[in-house]
């Protein structure tokens, strides 16, 4: 007998990532998803295909699921019936993902394994602090994953996703023990200092090359990896942050410079197709005090190390978000972008780091048109 999957959020990882290991291993699967328009795409069509980048693999064609509009009966009942419900929504609506579990939840007598499948320092424990706030009483566990595969809609089309090959599915064991069937599973203990060590060398330099890459006028987010001054940033960066985070987290400065290689080597790689506004949106969580900016920055600071670049990254992030605000579900500013930064950050305007965030957003003002970061550092 088949093992049910609901998959919350419908999006790029929503069928791009999570639905290609649910699909190899022949799970039923459910996709949860708040826009209707969506939903009812996938009710239509009954299939999408994952096409890959490098064109290494046969694509894959999924099909045989269904579809239901969150908070719909059909979506309740989907989740009472589900062994697993993995979550690809963004970490910041965890909230209420836990009330769509709760409605479906209710009363359900077999164990439910809940997966997040998001970025943040650790969703999985969001996740279950959600679900206990929702007094949600049924038997379940939490777990997560890291994702480090990149997905893109496939444009001219209606469903079908670009994505890279990747087969790694790294996820937490402390509290979901058993194995796990997906093909690249492998169990990780102390799953957040895992995912610290993915959000503040991955996540970091994928910040800088997004919104450096959008101040420079780069819609793809490879070709700004690959800009002389983009490059160059990042690996002035990691001179200094590598030996940082080393020490930090306690591994070896050979374990560090190969992570941090495998980045740079999937970011510059010219075949994956992804762009910068996609790469940067949200730029309020990525801003927060714990997040790929700040941290980093911190971690510098802590090592007597110069912050400056992670400084300009946060102002090339305020910049984003002054630009985009209203669009991209981007939220509206309702201070200017250096208190917001300040507020986001318990930050006095007085403050150090405060001051030099500043100080780069008012320069990148000024050049908006021609900038060349390097210079401006």
């Amino acid at each position: 007998m088949s093992k049910k999957a609901v998959v919350i959020g419908a999006g790029q990882s929503g069928r791009g990532y999570t639905a290609r290991y649910l699909y190899e291993k022949g799970y039923e699967i459910t996709f949860i998803d708040e826009k209707k328009e969506l939903v009812e795409l996938l009710k239509e069509d009954r299939a999408f295909s994952i096409h890959f980048y490098h064109m290494d693999r046969t694509p894959v064609y999924v099909r045989d699921f269904c579809a239901y509009a969150s908070y719909s009966e059909e979506a309740k009942n989907a989740i009472g019936d589900a062994d697993y419900v993995f979550t690809a929504v963004g970490e910041q609506n965890l909230g209420d993902v836990a009330k769509q579990l709760k409605e479906g939840m209710e009363g359900k007598r077999k164990r439910t394994v809940v997966i997040t499948c998001e970025n943040g320092v650790n969703p999985g424990r969001v996740m279950r602090e959600h679900m206990e706030r929702e007094g949600i009483q049924a038997d379940y566990v939490v777990s997560q994953t890291a994702i480090f595969c990149s997905t893109v809609i496939v444009r001219g089309t209606r469903l079908d996703i670009l994505s890279q090959n990747e087969t790694y599915f790294p996820y937490d064991c402390d509290e979901f023990t058993d194995p796990f069937d997906f093909e690249g599973a492998v169990p990780v203990h102390n799953f957040e200092k895992f995912f610290k060590r993915k959000i503040y060398t991955y996540n970091c330099l994928a910040g800088l090359i997004s919104y450096c890459g959008y101040i420079k006028g780069f819609e793809v987010y490879g070709e700004a990896a690959v800009d002389p001054d983009i490059s160059g940033l990042m690996d002035r960066l990691l001179e200094e942050l590598n030996p940082c985070l080393e020490a930090y987290f306690e591994i070896t400065g050979e374990e560090q410079a190969a992570f941090a290689k495998k980045a740079l080597d999937k970011f510059k790689d010219q075949y994956i197709l992804d762009y910068n506004i996609k790469n940067g949106r949200a730029p309020r969580r990525k801003l927060g005090p714990t997040e790929r900016i700040m941290t980093p920055m911190r971690i510098l600071i802590g090592h007597g190390k110069d912050p400056s670049i992670m400084q300009f990254v946060a102002a090339a992030a305020l910049t984003y978000w002054q630009e985009l605000q209203g669009k991209n579900n981007e939220p509206l500013l309702e201070k200017s972008p250096i208190e917001t930064f300040c507020e986001i950050n318990d930050l006095s305007a007085d403050d150090p780091i405060a001051v030099k965030v500043e100080s780069y957003f008012q320069a990148i003002q000024q050049n908006r048109s021609n900038i060349h970061i390097m210079s401006l550092l």
